[in-house]
């Protein structure tokens, strides 16, 4: 995200080298605009040796099947935001019970970003495609959808994983 005034004290920003990068910087406060990846949260869960994927209905992978993930708010922890996102994609609650792995992705329209992906399991509640998910199943180790059909990069790589029985168990 690119600014025009500076958010404290509205004077035109100016471009500068700064810090081994092209910056923005307001010339009145002095205020530099360090610019962050966005976070994601998601959750890799079995039930019955079968992972949970659900297939998205909006850009990026529009069509395409992936781990329940979404967005951190500001003031979420990521266990929370991977929980609550399982919840309104799919209509399940669940608990966190590890972490499977931190990815980076440039590959979004939004600009890059951290995806945080954690290994849970299911509490309670009943499977519906929900929110921007127009799909969910459920899908054995030679049940899962062909690599095009993923989503994301790090699904494919954390799916093949999984289908050769490696260990994503840590604790959180």
């Amino acid at each position: 995200m690119e600014f025009k005034y500076c958010p404290l004290c509205a004077t035109e920003l100016i471009t500068q080298a700064l810090f081994g990068r092209e910056r923005q910087r307001c010339p009145n406060c002095r205020w530099i605009h360090f610019r962050g990846p966005k976070v994601g949260a998601g959750t890799l869960v079995e039930r019955n040796g079968k992972v949970v994927l659900v297939k998205r209905g909006v850009n990026p992978g529009k069509g395409l099947w992936c781990f329940p993930s979404g967005f951190m708010e500001i003031d979420e922890k990521p266990q929370a935001a991977a929980a609550r996102e399982f919840k309104e994609e799919t209509g399940l609650d669940i608990r966190i019970t590890g972490l499977v792995d931190v990815f980076h992705y440039s590959a979004d329209f939004k600009g890059p970003g951290i995806m945080v992906l954690y290994k849970g399991e299911i509490t309670r509640g009943d499977p519906k495609a929900m929110d921007d998910v127009v799909e969910i199943a459920f899908f054995g180790p030679d049940e899962l959808p062909e690599d095009e059909a993923i989503a994301f990069e790090s699904n494919r790589l954390v799916l093949a994983q999984w289908k050769k029985g490696l260990s994503t168990k840590s604790s959180v």
